[in-house]
């Protein structure tokens, strides 16, 4: 998969962006005293710091009460105003993590007239014209048969096609704003962090993203693509692309980004980060789905990455 091409730059955090970063510090239970002090002083060195450090405390004993934050969004009807505690939290608090890091994972859009699943569920499908579909956990897709094309589009998540030949009326797969294209073959799209990955299984695909085009991925194949356009193929054996049909996570040399995208969708809540270059990180192994935080200890344990859970269904990963 071809590297994004990331910029370091150095920003002034905030009074908002400080008051997350002391406030994990501050909770961990491994301040030392030098870091006690100096937490000391910068909150008396001016009204906002105190200010954004208090709102933190605050929210703390309400979020106990939250339920999984992707629920919460997907009962509200879309015409009531969302300013619940997490909403507050979010704009209040920090998720200034997610203006640290410039990143929010696993927070979910919510579709209408799509096909969905919820956290932790997978689904089988047969279409009309016969093509099968696995839609794996925390998933959306949405469908446009007519006579003259099958085009359906993944909105959330990854799904396994076994398309029905067709020669009348090609099959594509839209996310992200490319397009996947195939008249009878088996493969998989997934959507993770704004990148796409599709893994071929039996016979070809045609890709389209922005001005880039691949004209083949066969099967054994795989390639990514974002905004930017479609990076290199890699090699990916069948079983590897089909792990988490038999209930298996497997990441190999994968970005902590892409990890925490998966993991997300099969416990409940959210895993969000604090520092940016986290997500950077490369992440090797084989988990069972059916047991997502054990990702989460195996990132602890192998990685410079700490975890603090804020709720049951809020987890901060911030730098060890």
């Amino acid at each position: 998969m071809r590297k994004s091409q990331v910029r370091d730059t150095t920003v002034r955090p905030t009074a908002r962006d400080a008051a997350l970063g002391w406030f994990v510090k501050m909770r961990s239970g491994e301040a030392t005293p030098a870091e006690v002090a100096d937490f000391q002083q910068w909150i008396a060195a001016a009204a906002d710091n105190r200010r954004e450090y208090d709102a933190l405390e605050a929210l703390w004993g309400d979020l106990d009460q939250v339920g999984d934050p992707r629920r919460v969004a997907a009962s509200v009807p879309a015409s009531r105003p969302m300013m619940s505690r997490r909403g507050l939290f979010l704009g209040a608090a920090g998720v200034a993590a997610a203006v640290v890091a410039g990143v929010a994972l696993g927070v979910p859009d919510w579709f209408d007239g799509a096909i969905r699943t919820g956290v932790g569920e997978q689904r089988q499908l047969t279409l009309a014209d016969g093509s099968r579909v696995v839609l794996d956990a925390d998933s959306a897709l949405s469908l446009q048969f007519t006579p003259q094309a099958r085009r359906l589009t993944l909105q959330r998540g990854r799904a396994f096609f076994d398309v029905a030949p067709d020669p009348a009326r090609a099959f594509s797969v839209t996310a992200a704003g490319g397009v996947t294209t195939a008249t009878g073959t088996q493969f998989s799209v997934h959507l993770w962090s704004n990148e796409v990955t599709v893994a071929v299984s039996e016979s070809a695909v045609s890709i389209r993203a922005g001005a880039a085009a691949l004209s083949r991925l066969k099967a054994g194949e795989a390639v990514s693509y974002d905004a930017s356009g479609i990076g290199e193929t890699e090699q990916v054996s069948d079983a590897q692309a089909s792990a988490w049909r038999r209930g298996k996570l497997i990441f190999e040399d994968r970005p902590l980004r892409q990890v925490i995208a998966d993991v997300n969708r099969y416990r409940p809540g959210t895993i969000m980060v604090t520092d940016s270059t986290l997500l950077r990180l490369r992440v090797s192994g084989i988990f069972d789905i059916r047991q997502p935080d054990g990702v989460l200890e195996a990132i602890t344990r192998s990685l410079p990455v700490r975890s603090m859970a804020l709720t049951r269904y809020l987890v901060l990963l911030y730098p060890a």
